[in-house]
């Protein structure tokens, strides 16, 4: 996922290693023609060797697991972990779950792996997860749940926590301070981005095309949620979704909007002139941050930011937004399922290993790693020497039980999109434009949900 972490230079690739095997296999068939020679004794004091149990993963390149995989084939060297990173991954995991061409183990988002787990294509879990569910968050462990079957289906990854990234001198230059934004309400909030904007500075980006994740980070903030919790029915235009565009709306409308696309040139330009002081992002974004602003001039201000809470106010309940956040699942019919099963256990539910994985700028979700000194006392460039992580672990706290992202959700993002700018632009009311969300939804979302 981030592009600043350690290069992999893993064992050789499942196209090698059938390879070799197709070789021995070629071997054998011509020695059985002849009669079989004794097998040959090894020297006194030698072990025989074995060949190693393959463990195939796909996922993003360079993805923070390959960090757990080092520690897991310390405490299991009779496994050789395999991590190819196939381009198009997600579509190449699609074909495979059809082919019977499989991984053992896959990084896939809720709304993939609650559609796989809904077409009873993933591995049931649900004996190795259920002794451990106290040590995730209930909103996580929910994701990993597929309703219809009453089964958990992925390991609880990442916690995909959001928050407002700003330049502290910045905005301290200004007069803010980070107790000020700490219990800042969104009316608050938008008054300082309208201040800001009057200086010729942005703290947020807004692609004129719409940005359907501010949407949903304030849909969670108000504790609402796209579809229902049962995966049955499309609950983006309630009360609280509705609630939820008006505030949007507001924060468009005050202006402090940089009208770039996200993470591209222009975006990280921006941000090395000084003149993007702040956005939401997600917290697995520092990597990303850092990579960009690593070799930057001293306007970045690597040192300089910080995360504060989402704004709070009227109808918030939750201080901050889901934004991405994985699980791990293991196809059926996977080559090597002990094998995966053993490095969920060691990478996802275990300190040594969340600490090896959380050295990423993930944030894991098991809770024991949450409230190590492993996590808290970490430091980076982006943040210097504040504590970035004991702020994630109090965050994790605000996650809202009520957002789900089943099956189906991509119909929903998809409606959302093209809809947002008309609603925000008074092409139609807010009232209107959300039942058109629902309406344009509608076809794509009952082909795809689980029922």
């Amino acid at each position: 996922m981030q592009p600043n972490l350690h290069q992999w230079n893993g064992p050789q690739s499942r196209r090698h290693f059938l390879q070799r095997i197709g070789a021995l296999s070629g071997a054998t068939l011509v020695s059985a023609c002849s009669a079989a020679p004794p097998p040959p004794t090894p020297p006194a004091g030698m072990t025989p060797i074995t060949e190693k149990q393959a463990l195939l993963f796909w996922g993003d390149e360079q993805h923070p697991l390959n960090l757990a995989a080092v520690g897991f084939m310390t405490a299991h060297p009779e496994i050789e972990w395999q991590a190819p990173h196939p381009v198009e991954h997600v579509e190449k995991m699609k074909t495979a779950l059809a082919a019977a061409d499989l991984p053992d183990l896959y990084w896939a988002e809720a709304p993939l792996a609650q559609s796989w787990g809904c077409q009873q294509l993933l591995t049931d879990l649900t004996d190795h997860l259920t002794p451990e569910l106290a040590n995730y968050h209930p909103a996580k462990s929910a994701e990993s749940l597929v309703v219809k079957h009453g089964i958990y289906i992925g390991w609880p990854g990442d916690l995909g926590l959001s928050g407002w990234y700003y330049r502290q001198d910045h905005l301290q230059t200004m007069g803010w301070q980070a107790a000020d934004l700490t219990t800042s309400t969104w009316p608050a909030f938008i008054e300082m981005t309208t201040a800001l904007h009057q200086e010729g500075l942005y703290s947020y980006c807004f692609p004129v095309a719409g940005w359907t994740p501010l949407f949903f980070l304030i849909l969670h903030q108000v504790g609402g949620s796209p579809i229902s919790q049962d995966g049955a029915e499309i609950t983006v235009s309630d009360e609280k979704g509705i609630y939820a565009m008006h505030l949007l709306k507001d924060l468009w409308e005050a202006g402090g909007g940089l009208a770039v696309d996200w993470w591209q040139a222009p975006y990280w330009q921006a941000i090395k002139e000084g003149k993007l002081v702040g956005d939401f992002a997600p917290a697995w974004a520092r990597g990303f941050w850092e990579a960009a602003l690593q070799d930057a001039e001293a306007t970045a201000g690597l040192g300089e930011w910080r995360v504060a809470p989402l704004p709070g106010g009227d109808g918030i309940q939750h201080r901050t937004g889901v934004w991405g956040g994985g699980q791990l699942v293991t196809p059926k019919g996977a080559a090597n399922p002990e094998g995966a099963l053993k490095f969920m256990h060691y990478a996802l539910a275990s300190l040594e290993g969340a600490t090896h994985y959380g050295a990423a700028s993930v944030v894991p979700a098991y809770r024991p790693y949450l409230a190590s000194a492993a996590f808290t006392e970490q430091r980076s460039p982006l943040f210097g020497d504040w504590s970035f992580g004991q702020f994630w672990a109090e965050q994790e706290q605000e996650l809202s039980p009520a957002y789900v992202r089943p099956a189906g959700l991509d119909a929903v993002n998809s409606a959302v999109q093209q809809e947002m700018m008309d609603i925000i632009r008074d092409a139609y009311s807010v009232e209107d434009g959300m039942s058109r969300i629902v309406e344009r939804a509608l076809p794509a979302f009952t082909q795809t949900h689980c029922l």
